[in-house]
């Protein structure tokens, strides 16, 4: 038998190479891809919305619910309770005491209250149903419990105040709604904290959120994201560790070209949403339902999407009808309206794809002789100002197609003539029917889907908007981080689940 080692003296263990020390938190940083940005940050506004400033605001902005289910983190409780005299609904909510922003203020109901008035009074912000049937918003004196009035029944009221905003560092009349969120965010209450934002380097870094009091903190410390502008600079950044992961649209090439690299995980997915074409019935020309169906029939729909997208690999084509021959008969109507003042196509200029999908649309009509042209405006004037008021007689923009019941009420709510906005139901058409079927949706009281087949069937029938391109996204899993599972098929989302990526 072997002699026992003798125990090691306390001389011994201190001249011992000690181990080294793990980098510190402030040291280990994740860098991700993103495509190029266009607009501000604000999740709320159609000309911001995307899937990057989706995933951003998840990560850095409160909400009272996510995925369905509570956020134990902001809110005590939240529960519908006896209604208010005269209302059809209204729901408490209690926000946690230890709710704060990351400069310390507390999240109080003033922070509901804003975004409530945001988007009710502001145009072009997505969907705004739900908060349209809102009467009022009361707040208790400890501004923790907030009580939320309904004029008219909202089944899924659980959607509403996401990506609650930091009204202490904005205007309490929330009238700053469309630019309050232009170039930053000013505080956080989620895992993270906005740190810096590059907008001609094309960089956005966010720490993490030290003042965060919920459950699972934040792993690491600082993610960048960092725009790729071309399929070589993506897979130059992944080959050379300068990004572990990817999330953009794909080009022509982008999906071979990731998908030839080693240790690289590939995946394309569709997300609910599409750039549309939508005729307004507030037009001087195309508030004839005549004139849109024959307006309708010359879209080519698959040529618009390549020509848009400038690809014809990976492209999300939605359903459509084939345009008319254009050795056919004339459009003749359509030729006569336009022939002393052009279609106006309004379309906002930060938007490269709407851009080439409003000319395109242009050369497709002038193969018709039918006049046409683009108004590039921000599309705060577009829907505020030039769309209710028949200056332009559409508008090409993305919006959600989720189908849910607050979507759906969205886009066929009739337009409050007292707004003198557009917000939602951009073709502005109203009928008694079309808005009692909107009501009963939100309401609960018809469902989703026979609901949405009601209401595409209106569409069909009325041509108001016209399905362009749907968005496809490629995301790429690099190398040097540990994500919500091995398999990227098995994520359930990208960048939104940043807060348990680990660097290895």
């Amino acid at each position: 038998m072997e002699p026992e080692e003798p125990a090691a003296s306390t001389a011994a263990s201190t001249s011992e190479t000690p181990e080294p020390e793990p980098p510190s938190r402030a040291d280990v940083e994740i860098n991700v891809g993103i495509g190029p940005q266009r607009g501000g940050l604000n999740p709320h506004l159609i000309a911001d919305d995307s899937s990057f400033v989706r995933s951003l605001a998840s990560l850095v902005l409160p909400s009272a619910f996510r995925d369905g289910a509570m956020d134990a983190d902001v809110l005590d409780s939240a529960e519908v309770i006896e209604p208010a005299e005269g209302m059809a609904q209204t729901v408490r909510y209690v926000i946690s005491p230890a709710a704060q922003w990351s400069d310390g203020t507390p999240i109080t109901g003033a922070d509901f209250r804003y975004l409530w008035r945001g988007m009710t009074r502001t145009p072009g912000v997505v969907e705004p149903a739900g908060y349209l049937a809102i009467d009022d918003v009361r707040v208790s004196g400890d501004g923790r419990t907030v009580t939320v009035d309904f004029a008219d029944q909202v089944a899924d009221w659980p959607s509403l105040f996401t990506h609650l905003l930091p009204s202490h560092h904005l205007q309490s009349d929330a009238s700053d709604f469309a630019v309050a969120l232009v170039d930053d965010i000013p505080a956080s209450a989620g895992r993270y904290m906005i740190r810096s934002v590059d907008p001609a380097r094309g960089i956005i870094s966010v720490n993490r959120n030290d003042r965060f009091w919920g459950a699972n903190p934040a792993e690491t410390d600082l993610v960048t994201f960092r725009e790729i502008r071309t399929v070589t600079q993506g897979v130059d950044q992944l080959r050379s560790g300068q990004i572990s992961f990817l999330d953009i649209v794909p080009s022509e090439t982008s999906v071979d070209a990731y998908s030839l690299m080693q240790d690289t995980q590939v995946r394309t997915l569709d997300l609910p949403r599409e750039l549309r074409l939508t005729l307004s019935t507030a037009s001087p020309t195309l508030s004839e339902h005549s004139l849109r169906a024959e307006l309708h029939s010359l879209i080519d729909v698959p040529l618009i999407a390549r020509l848009a997208a400038g690809r014809s690999a990976d492209l999300n084509v939605p359903e459509h009808t084939p345009p008319r021959d254009p050795a056919g008969p004339p459009p003749a109507a359509l030729q006569a309206a336009t022939a002393e003042r052009p279609l106006r196509l309004g379309v906002d200029p930060a938007d490269a794809t709407a851009i080439a999908a409003g000319r395109t649309i242009i050369d497709v009509l002038a193969r018709y002789d039918v006049e046409a042209e683009v108004v590039s405006s921000d599309l705060d004037e577009i829907t505020g100002q030039l769309l209710p008021e028949g200056e332009v007689d559409a508008v090409i923009t993305w919006e959600h197609v989720e189908g849910d019941s607050a979507d759906l009420a969205s886009d066929w709510l009739c337009p409050d003539p007292a707004a003198e906005l557009s917000s939602g139901n951009l073709s502005g058409y109203c009928t008694p029917e079309s808005d009692a079927l909107a009501r009963q949706i939100l309401a609960g009281e018809v469902d989703t889907t026979s609901g949405a087949q009601r209401l595409r069937a209106t569409n069909e029938r009325e041509h108001l908007s016209i399905p362009l391109l749907g968005e496809r996204r490629v995301l790429v899993l690099g190398e040097g981080i540990v994500g919500p599972d091995p398999d990227l098929d098995n994520w359930t989302a990208g960048i939104s689940t940043v807060p348990s990526w680990r660097k290895l």
